[in-house]
């Protein structure tokens, strides 16, 4: 099957718009509904208004008349209810809700080509997480640089651009939840797109913060003790009493805790980290691990 995109928005003209996208010169849309060059065809009309319903429906039937199952395929996309195709030929389907967070996941997948790390997953992360149910807006995220792709709260000129206008005041449904576009959050909710970004962090960063943890718990274990009340074993101690206790060690508190404790304390209290943060901890980690301090 091939697709053929016809946009309807920019044709007074269903037929004319078909033989230009096809390279023909049919007379009529019933002969063009049955001619064997189509037969192997998805249409995918986009509507402005119910303005084309009559010419849909002529080309729609004529193309049953075809023996078999050799009509070509008609989808035909508007922002509202169609007068006029309502009939057996026709299946309703509300678009709300076909772009979920799987989705969203798959398509960061497929688009992304640097090599599998901790900051891409951060990065794709947050990309699905803002762009939602826009998959154009997350492709958008997910090529601009690091800096800002982690943090795109903080510049939404540079991913906001002439097509988010149209969009911007759409309400879809992305997960379950009634979800706004980005770019709309960007100028009304700039907190509920800041928590957007925060929640892409916080599924990817936070397990690796707490595998931190233990590691240092594990080299430091003679240096540290539990609190009897809050965290009775070693294992429990958070960031906070590792640092003080590691502080007050002959060796001192590494950098690379102190980073970390830094990164779990805001994200803990909702709050999405810069690029610039998140790559120290991960390099002081490094360091740190090929020592033996």
């Amino acid at each position: 099957m091939r697709l053929q995109t016809i946009d309807l928005r920019a044709s007074s003209n269903l037929l004319r718009a078909l033989n230009e996208a096809l390279a023909t010169d049919v007379r009529s849309l019933a002969a063009l509904a049955v001619d064997k060059s189509i037969c192997d065809t998805v249409f995918l009309i986009h509507l402005a208004d119910n303005a084309h319903s009559h010419d849909l429906q002529t080309f729609v039937r004529a193309g049953r008349l075809r023996p078999g199952a050799q009509a070509a395929v008609v989808v035909a996309a508007y922002d509202g209810f169609v007068d006029g195709l309502i009939d057996e030929h026709w299946d309703v389907l509300d678009a709300i809700g076909l772009v979920g967070p799987l989705d969203g996941m798959a398509f960061a997948a497929v688009h992304l080509t640097d090599a599998d790390s901790l900051p891409i997953r951060i990065k794709a992360a947050v990309a699905v997480e803002v762009g939602a149910w826009d998959l154009c807006l997350t492709e958008r995220l997910l090529d601009m640089p690091m800096n800002e792709a982690l943090r795109p709260d903080l510049c939404p000129s540079r991913w906001i651009d002439g097509d988010d206008q149209a969009v911007a005041q759409q309400l879809d449904g992305w997960g379950g939840e009634t979800t706004r576009h980005a770019a709309w959050l960007a100028r009304n909710e700039l907190a509920t797109l800041t928590k957007r970004v925060w929640r892409g962090q916080l599924g990817i960063l936070f397990p690796w913060i707490e595998e931190r943890r233990r590691e240092v718990i594990t080299r430091y274990r003679n240096l540290l003790r539990p609190t009897e009340t809050t965290m009775p074993e070693v294992e429990m101690l958070d960031w906070g009493p590792i640092v003080v206790q590691l502080g007050n060690s002959a060796k001192g508190c590494p950098r690379s805790v102190q980073s970390a404790r830094l990164i779990r304390n805001e994200l803990a209290h909702g709050r999405p980290v810069p690029w610039s943060t998140i790559a120290r901890c991960i390099d002081e980690f490094r360091d740190w691990a090929g020592s033996r301090v």
